[in-house]
């Protein structure tokens, strides 16, 4: 009687084994065709890699590009260099590894600064307020910008440059400041790209600074510019630029 479950079981499993399907076999690919994929998902990878500065922009497996012999033709290199220089170079700051920005203005084209941009104004004749001379008498590089009732955090790869400005009413009239609300003003270091000023709630911050000064009066000032660590570890020259019903005028500081 054993034997006989025994040798029913055995065959309904083999009944089981017969009519249980196992699917279609896997495909088996050869060597070129591992090949292609694998030459294909490389430059797929640099081409849409936002982060690297140089990548193949065409992720096209040419012919014969997988044998070892292979060189390309002068028209392959025609096209590739094309690709390249149509596209937009982005610059990596090499601290944090982010793309960085293009100046405000350059990135349209629609840099409209006068001749003077280049740092040929004096300070007083940059900020053009009639009655008011203007000087800094020194920069701050800070990771942290602290006063008693405000706090620039600290920024990872980036720096904080302190601008101190005095400005002095030698006229005979008060100067209202809020005519001059509209104004915005970017720095440059070392000739390198512009970089506008942090917003800060300050009541000394010269970007937003809308008082009354009186005449003969002296106001301390400040603007605050953040910048990546590699740009202030060795200053030379600074500029500043101030730009106001499309005008930009530039001084050297």
């Amino acid at each position: 009687m054993k034997i006989k479950r025994f040798c029913l079981l055995i065959s309904i499993m083999s009944f089981s084994l017969m009519f249980t399907g196992c699917g279609e076999p896997l495909y088996a690919m050869t060597e070129e065709e591992e090949a292609i994929i694998t030459a294909y998902a490389s430059k797929a990878v640099s081409k849409f890699n936002e982060n690297q500065t140089i990548g193949i922009a065409n992720a096209r497996v040419r012919e014969g590009e997988l044998d070892e012999d292979y060189s390309p033709g002068e028209k392959e290199e025609e096209e590739a260099t094309e690709a390249t220089e149509g596209e937009e170079q982005v610059e990596i700051d090499p601290e944090t590894g982010e793309p960085i920005a293009p100046a405000e203005g350059e990135a349209e084209g629609e840099a409209s600064e006068d001749s003077s941009a280049d740092g040929g104004y004096s300070f007083t004749d940059a900020m053009n307020i009639e009655g008011v001379e203007f000087t800094c008498s020194e920069f701050d590089v800070t990771p942290e910008y602290k006063t008693k009732s405000f706090l620039l955090e600290k920024v990872s790869g980036k720096k904080y440059l302190v601008l101190s400005i005095t400005a002095k009413n030698t006229s005979k009239s008060s100067v209202d400041f809020s005519k001059y609300a509209d104004r915005s003003y970017s720095l440059s270091l070392n000739g390198g790209e512009k970089t506008k000023t942090e917003f800060t709630p300050l009541g000394n911050d010269l970007n937003n600074y809308d008082g009354l000064l009186a005449a003969g009066d002296t106001k301390s000032l400040v603007l605050v510019f953040l910048f990546s660590d590699s740009s202030v570890e060795n200053i030379t020259s600074l500029e500043l630029f101030v730009t106001s019903e499309d005008t930009t005028r530039g001084t050297t500081i």
